[in-house]
């Protein structure tokens, strides 16, 4: 992420939560600065050397939370949404995270939590958006969150064992030049534009309509990821055709956290494997390849996440900085690099999540970084009873048309 990180890409992850009931910005402010000081990773800042980057922790913060809370008393529009969650961090120093606080066009509070993602991964990032919470509610901070002790892959050769750990690397280990690439399906408009602007579309889904969800997967005996999963391939599909393209492979991936896999029960640092799936344009409106994508999503196990991480992430641990830097620009320069099509997340937020208890008509959605390949995303989330599509994209790359053409058939497939 560092070495791919430029002007143009900011690697932040946002979480939004609207809601209706006092803001509570004094307790909010005093349960940040508690967090400051019991969370080590908050405390953090990366350091660049010639040969790595590095991670420290500073035994006191040098900043509290007026240097984090911004609260506007006004609508944020689209734009200023963009521009918060766009806007860079500085990681040679703390904070990597920002909370901003406003009012939507419905007069509902939105509260926008914007982490930097190498600071934690999308389960992390919920964690420590619970810490503030669960203070502002009188309750301790967790020790899990108290550690400085973040996951690295290296220390599969604990979780795993070394025979596991050194047939993997021998297995997966080959040279960057000789790994395949495969031109996919893309809702790219503009391949040449450096722009990597990101915007989003949400749709808050009414009762009826997660109902019929609900009984879509119940029916088909999947989980949601795998009935978006499966929707999404149908409506990119729709789409492609009406632009004229009814040959071209798909391939969405979609983050997938490896903590059951490793019977890790709370942990804040990115423990994140990628499932990809590519389905053939002749295949995908049959029973078999929703069977593919059932039996895909569940069959990523360890060995399965091995071929992500000594397959993929090798070349981080041993190449310089700047050298991954000019890779990685190339690669994202390169207008004929579309190796993906979509991004897919799916996940509910918890019954037994901590919000603060005067907080009602709660609503939660969320968005992050993104990419030219795939250049869109899907994350759907949400609380009981309130959930949530959103769409993210490329403002500058992918055509307002061509979201909104998506987002139809998206929801058309979902809700059949």
């Amino acid at each position: 992420m560092l070495a791919h990180e430029s002007e143009e890409i900011a690697y932040n992850s946002q979480i939004m939560v609207e809601f209706l009931g006092d803001v509570r910005l004094a307790d909010m402010r005093a349960a940040v600065d508690q967090a400051i000081k019991e969370i080590p990773l908050l405390r953090s800042h990366i350091e660049e050397t010639a040969y790595n980057f590095n991670r420290f922790y500073k035994s006191e913060a040098d900043f509290n939370s007026f240097e984090v809370i911004e609260l506007r008393s006004k609508i944020l529009d689209q734009d200023e949404i963009d521009q918060f969650c766009q806007k860079k961090f500085n990681l040679s120093q703390s904070p990597a995270f920002r909370i901003l606080i406003g009012k939507t066009a419905l007069q509902k509070n939105i509260l926008i939590f914007n982490v930097h993602h190498t600071l934690c991964d999308a389960a992390g990032q919920f964690h420590l958006l619970e810490e503030i919470f669960r203070v502002m509610e009188g309750q301790d901070i967790r020790e899990g969150a108290k550690t400085d002790k973040t996951f690295r892959y290296r220390d599969l050769l604990r979780f795993m064992g070394w025979k596991w750990f050194i047939n993997q690397v021998y297995t997966q280990l080959r040279p960057l030049a000789k790994q395949r690439q495969y031109k996919m399906a893309s809702l790219v408009d503009h391949h040449e534009r450096p722009q990597r602007f990101v915007t989003s579309q949400t749709v808050e889904l009414n009762s009826d309509e997660q109902e019929k969800i609900r009984v879509s997967c119940k029916e088909l005996n999947i989980s949601i990821t795998e009935y978006l999963t499966y929707s999404c391939f149908k409506a990119l599909d729709k789409c492609l055709k009406a632009r004229g393209d009814d040959k071209t492979p798909i391939m969405v991936y979609l983050p997938k956290t490896l903590r059951p896999l490793l019977k890790i029960r709370y942990s804040l640092q990115n423990i994140l494997s990628t499932v990809w799936i590519v389905g053939k344009r002749d295949e995908l409106h049959s029973d078999k390849f929703l069977e593919k994508v059932k039996h895909i999503i569940n069959s990523h196990k360890m060995d399965k996440a091995a071929k992500f991480i000594f397959g993929t992430l090798w070349a981080a641990s041993v190449l310089k900085p700047a050298t991954l830097k000019s890779l990685y620009q190339k690669l994202d320069r390169d207008p004929e690099s579309a190796t993906s099509s979509l991004l897919i997340s799916a996940g509910r937020v918890p019954r037994s999540y901590t919000f603060p208890a005067n907080w009602t008509d709660i609503s939660v959605w969320a968005r992050g970084t993104m990419l030219k390949s795939p250049g869109v995303g899907v994350i759907y989330t949400g609380v009981a009873g309130a959930e949530t599509l959103t769409i993210e994209y490329l403002k500058d790359v992918v055509e307002i048309s061509t979201i909104n053409d998506f987002k139809k058939n998206l929801l058309s497939e979902l809700l059949k």
